[in-house]
């Protein structure tokens, strides 16, 4: 039981300098700091993801143009010219 309580009030004398003005000041400061560098991080992660979604858009919109330009190709290559003595066929 001694050493119980030698162990809490040890906890005690750790924990009571926070309570202090000067040092519940200094914490609040620190603790602010904290916040504004989360809530910075926080605002980089969003226009990250907001980049990001954009540009997947962008990329999904340039595949689906390829596709649609080789599809054009292709049918134009199947509508040239086949006689043999047309000058625009290509062998």
């Amino acid at each position: 039981m001694k050493g119980i309580l030698e162990k809490l009030m040890e906890c005690v004398l750790v924990i009571l300098p926070f309570f202090r003005k000067k040092d519940a000041k200094r914490i609040k400061e620190f603790s602010d700091l904290i916040m504004g560098q989360y809530e910075f991080l926080v605002d980089q992660l969003e226009k990250v993801l907001k980049d990001y979604f954009e540009l997947s858009t962008k990329v999904k919109e340039m595949h689906a143009e390829i596709f649609a330009l080789k599809e054009q190709l292709a049918q134009a290559m199947t509508q040239r010219c086949c006689s043999k003595e047309c000058k625009d066929r290509q062998p």
